[in-house]
């Protein structure tokens, strides 16, 4: 082979993998304490237990893609023993619940976390629950040459998954367990202390028109620089520390 086309590639790929290497690094210093808990919270979805005083809370959602201010949403997080906990507590003046069966949790308010193999994105799994606990999941991968979502397997589901959920006088309440175990057969962790996460949280704000249809808000903790709404971008993923 010619020398130059030699070089030439050699360069091309340089740049390729410098911008991948800059879009993935950019939002992972974005990061979230897991804490552990001593005790395990028991997961009802009334978030009263006293063991998720010793989480982190995470208010730090906004609107990325709209000028108005984002209602409130709590995030907290904690692990004990070979379970993780996460706990959603959301603000909602008006609770969108769908019931299509075909579509009902896409059509509903709802709080979402993605997990990543990698920062690139090659395997991702999505977890979206809705204010009745009802679970959306899916195995996705993404394009980093196209900059878009290159699959998504919504047969998938997360093994061990626990979740529940309640309304509430100012929005709703959702709270879930998975096992560490999952994490692992996933290979999801990011060292070998099995102590990082790459993670996104996010959340879906509906709101019913009187016209029947939904006025569509998206939340996230990143904000991913994106033209448009989208969630499943390297940009919106930090990361999630396990923390004793």
């Amino acid at each position: 082979m010619n020398k130059l086309v030699i070089i030439a590639a050699a360069v091309t790929m340089s740049m390729v993998s410098y911008h991948v290497v800059a879009e993935t690094t950019a939002s992972i210093a974005t990061v979230y304490n897991i804490n552990h808990a001593k005790i395990a919270p028991v997961i009802d979805g009334i978030a009263q237990d006293n063991e998720w005083k010793s989480a982190q809370a995470l208010t730090d959602f906004t609107f990325p893609w709209r000028d108005t201010p984002a209602p409130a949403t709590e995030f907290k997080a904690v692990w004990h023993a070979d379970s993780l906990y996460f706990q959603y507590t959301v603000t909602d003046a008006n609770v969108a619940i769908g019931t299509n069966p075909e579509r009902a949790i896409l059509d509903s308010d709802r709080v979402e976390i993605f997990l990543a193999k990698d920062a690139q994105l090659s395997r991702y799994y999505t977890m979206e629950i809705d204010p009745k606990a009802r679970v959306f999941s899916a195995e996705a991968s993404y394009d980093m040459v196209n900059k878009k979502r290159a699959s998504l397997d919504s047969n998938w589901t997360w093994k061990g998954l626990e979740t529940k959920a309640s309304l509430t006088d100012s929005g709703y309440v959702v709270e879930g367990k998975l096992p560490l175990q999952t994490l692992t057969d996933l290979s999801l962790w990011q060292n070998k202390q099995q102590t990082q996460l790459l993670c996104a949280l996010m959340r879906a704000e509906f709101t019913q028109q009187a016209d029947g249809k939904l006025d569509m808000g998206w939340m996230t903790w990143i904000d991913p620089k994106t033209p448009k709404p989208n969630f499943h971008n390297p940009q919106t993923f930090g990361q999630c520390q396990l923390v004793k």
